[in-house]
């Protein structure tokens, strides 16, 4: 579902204005006609807690259906912000509404959603420029590249200008790519917001790209090929891991291995149960797509049985120190079985140049 920013929504800015306009070319469906319902037919409004949080305005327009039981058709006119549109179908449901309105059209509530005025100056938070630390190459942000974003992630922005709590407004349609989004807002610092020229918590909507194109089924289709070419020789891997905290330790524990150190030397020292003891960190039979991309370039560069002489970093930030214990021909299956195995190695690669958002407008 699309969701753009309502004309009035305030203090939840977006990149700039351009992204404001890109946003709005996805416009939420309307009807022809309709008859307005008075708010005054409904149970008393209350704000959403979270949408008083995330400092959320907006319009939403409800369609009812007359009856002995309210029938509530659907939102017409969107807000803008899911929480608000749910709030208002909740409302909705709580009408008395007239057997037919007076020429026969639908009635239609409008609900306003509007906060209190504050009551000091207010400065909204703000995505600074050159603040973002990583990115996935499939999710770019909107104004670089002149794209209608199809990807919001709605964010709490704490007074230190930390990213607090970053959750989807608008699914890209690939959970996936949605948490990766995630991922990214995370990382990245804002402008804090202020009232009355203290720093407090603020909100605000980062509209952003996902390049569905690029896990599209033809390209898919040329991965699939590409792996499953016998030229290539592919392989699954059965490793052995040992993890740790430190780079520092990695390499020490990789020179003891390297001098007749057994894995099962590492694991007596954090355990003493047997059966943990038994497996001696064996992971077992891998394929390289269902890797982490680092893991699986430093797999695929040694190649051949043996211990990795160089420790690997997860992207959990600890350590790997991998065996390669076997190697063999890949089992190759059919398409439709590894698809979504290959959707996410396409979806989790990310590139080593890091994009920036722009500079906002003046």
């Amino acid at each position: 579902m699309h969701r753009t920013l309502s004309a009035c929504a305030r203090n939840i800015p977006l990149l700039s204005g351009r992204a404001a306009m890109l946003l709005a070319l996805t416009v939420a469906p309307t009807i022809a006609a309709a008859a307005d319902l008075p708010l005054s037919a409904c149970a008393a409004q209350a704000y959403p807690a979270e949408a008083l949080r995330y400092r959320m305005e907006g319009v939403s327009r409800v369609q009812l259906v007359p009856g002995k039981k309210v029938r509530v058709a659907g939102v017409v006119g969107e807000s803008g912000y899911g929480v608000l549109d749910s709030a208002s179908v909740a409302l909705a449901a709580t009408c008395k509404v007239p057997t037919a309105s007076p020429d026969g059209t639908p009635w239609v509530l409008t609900v306003p959603w509007k906060l209190p005025a504050e009551t000091a100056a207010y400065t909204p938070a703000r995505l600074v420029a050159e603040a973002c630390s990583r990115r996935n190459k499939l999710i770019r942000f909107p104004e670089l590249d002149g794209l209608p974003p199809n990807l919001t992630v709605r964010v709490l922005v704490g007074a230190d200008g930390a990213a607090v709590a970053p959750k989807i407004e608008q699914s890209s349609g690939e959970p996936l790519a949605d948490q990766q989004a995630l991922d990214m807002v995370a990382q990245c610092r804002f402008g804090r917001a202020t009232l009355g020229g203290a720093a407090v918590q603020g909100a605000l909507l980062v509209p952003l790209v996902f390049d569905s194109a690029a896990v599209s089924d033809d390209k898919l289709r040329a991965l699939y090929a590409q792996q499953t070419d016998p030229k290539l020789g592919p392989k699954d891997y059965k490793l052995a891991q040992l993890d740790f905290t430190t780079q520092t330790e990695a390499v020490r524990a990789i020179e003891e291995l390297n001098g007749g150190a057994k894995f099962t030397d590492f694991i007596r020292k954090r355990t003493k149960l047997p059966e943990v003891i038994k497996r001696a960190g064996q992971v077992g039979w891998m394929r390289v797509a269902d890797m982490e991309k680092d893991v699986a370039e430093a797999i695929e560069g040694q190649g051949e049985p043996g211990l990795l002489q160089e420790p690997v970093r997860a992207k959990s930030g600890r350590w790997h120190v991998i065996d390669i214990e076997d190697t063999r021909p890949v089992a190759t299956a059919g398409y439709e079985k590894v698809k979504a195995s290959l959707k996410r190695k396409l979806i989790e690669e990310r590139e080593v140049v890091v994009q920036q958002p722009p500079a906002p407008a003046n």
